[in-house]
């Protein structure tokens, strides 16, 4: 069953617009923010001044007469002048209070506060605090004056609602935010913009590709940026890698092809021959053609086992899963797999296993090549003999590259054949007498590749040939 094809539900576009979306409202914020605390603090600075000088002007108007309070006499002359500036909003209201530091009423507000004297003369102090249920402005001055027998200190106190001027920050503030609104919506416009222009690369590599023959593996070749070249590379990379399995599958199946062939041309030849002798009454010829023919058919079936193992080691190489192995594991379940074989041969396995050796990989693929090898050996080695299987690479062994090592003691491979025995249908010149298809070397290489180990051949000391296939080293458990 073919799976569902995945389909997308979200747009990079949109995705990407809708962060930047999200930093400008951010940013909008902010601004909102600042133009409203910068507001406030130019309303206030704005109010005290007004406050700081209607205090000052009204203390400038503080006298000593006749018709004044207290021993001295004070009066003042109230300049409305300076407390008409304060009302010109229309919305607050103003209040003052001019006394003594002694608490003796002039004139105003009695209840007022005043707060604490201020150090200056000529600079007046200000502070917030709530009178008659409203929240007011409050800036205080101080007057001395000289009276008949001493100095007496006059604290003018004038205070002002904030409806007005919070209402003017806040107006400041929401014209900042319209215009930061309207640059939040020229910003997803351009944003967009942006974007489109950005991913164009994008669908120009989409373009070309779907613009491509099924059969054009050539590199794509166009001006990219740098972040879409690494992208580029890989889609290169695996057109190539793809070409190179689609050559091999087609090399693969065309040698498949004539390997199959020979052998089943000489198995009707043979059968007709055979059928041909028993008409004509030649038993000992008959019997020589069905040995022929049996032979024929254990070619077949031996290449055409070996054959579809490779297939299936060419498959799994990209799509199975690494696990985590014990290579003695698979020394023994192959070695148990070719008992038999190696009984009839008189041959036995010599296992020299470290339990400790552990590799990531695909059992079965790893299994099949081990297989491979132990074959070899039981085919070529000599009867009523011994095969060696070692295994090292644990801590037994010092925690070396994880490796297997399969000995025999028949007459081994030239030097100078080494490398061909690798590649597929080819075969040594000491194995031109016995049975094989030519595949299963190159069974063990491809599995290594797969696994990124080596395989090497050696000597065998006195005699024989050594196959070692080295593993890297697994990463260690956390």
């Amino acid at each position: 069953m073919t799976a569902a094809p995945m389909i997308a539900t979200w747009s990079l576009r949109r995705r990407l617009l809708g962060q930047l979306l999200l930093v400008f409202a951010g940013l909008a914020v902010l601004l909102y923010l600042s133009v409203q605390a910068v507001a406030g603090r130019a309303a206030d600075s704005t109010q005290d001044t007004i406050l700081g000088a209607s205090a000052i002007a009204i203390a400038e108007q503080v006298r000593v007469g006749d018709t004044g309070i207290g021993p001295a006499g004070l009066t003042v002359d109230l300049p409305y002048a300076a407390l008409e500036m304060l009302g010109l909003s229309g919305e607050d209201r103003v209040f003052y209070r001019v006394a003594t530091d002694g608490g003796l009423l002039i004139t105003g507000y009695e209840d007022l506060p005043s707060g604490s004297a201020p150090q200056q003369e000529d600079v007046p102090l200000f502070f917030t605090t709530t009178y008659r249920g409203d929240t007011v402005r409050v800036a205080t001055a101080r007057r001395s004056i000289l009276t008949s027998d001493h100095r007496e200190t006059v604290l003018i106190s004038v205070a002002q609602t904030r409806e007005a001027f919070g209402t003017l920050a806040t107006n400041i503030a929401l014209s900042a935010a319209g215009v930061g609104l309207g640059f939040l919506a020229l910003a997803a416009l351009l944003a967009w913009i942006a974007i489109a222009r950005a991913l164009k690369p994008v669908q120009q590599i989409g373009s070309l590709l779907a613009a491509r023959a099924s059969d054009d593996f050539t590199p794509i070749e166009t001006a990219a940026p740098r972040e879409i070249a690494p992208l580029i590379d890989a889609i290169n990379d695996f057109v190539e890698r793809l070409r190179l399995t689609l050559d091999t599958s087609q090399q693969f199946i065309a040698e498949a092809a004539h390997r199959i062939r020979t052998p089943l041309a000489a198995l009707k030849a043979q059968a007709e021959v055979a059928l041909r002798d028993g008409e004509n009454g030649a038993g000992q010829a008959s019997t020589d053609s069905l040995r022929r023919m049996r032979r024929a058919a254990d070619e077949t079936s031996q290449l055409t086992t070996q054959l579809l193992t490779q297939a299936m080691v060419a498959y799994r190489a990209e799509r199975a899963e690494r696990q985590r192995l014990s290579l003695a594991a698979l020394a023994r379940t192959a070695a148990r797999d070719l008992e038999v074989a190696a009984e009839m041969r008189g041959i036995d396995f010599r296992l020299n296993l470290d339990d400790g050796a552990e590799i990531m990989g695909d059992e079965i693929a790893l299994l099949e090549a081990i297989r491979n090898v132990l074959d070899n050996a039981v085919k070529y080695g000599p009867p009523d003999d011994f095969i060696e299987i070692t295994v090292t690479g644990g801590p037994a062994t010092g925690n070396t590259a994880p490796e297997i090592a399969i000995a025999d003691h028949g007459p081994g491979i030239p030097r100078q054949e080494r490398d061909l025995v690798f590649e597929r249908f080819r075969r040594g010149g000491a194995g031109a007498q016995t049975m094989g298809s030519g595949l299963g070397l190159s069974i063990v290489r491809q599995v290594m590749l797969a696994h990124r180990g080596r395989v090497r051949l050696e000597d065998n000391q006195p005699q024989g040939l050594r196959l070692r296939l080295t593993f890297p080293a697994p990463r260690q458990k956390r």
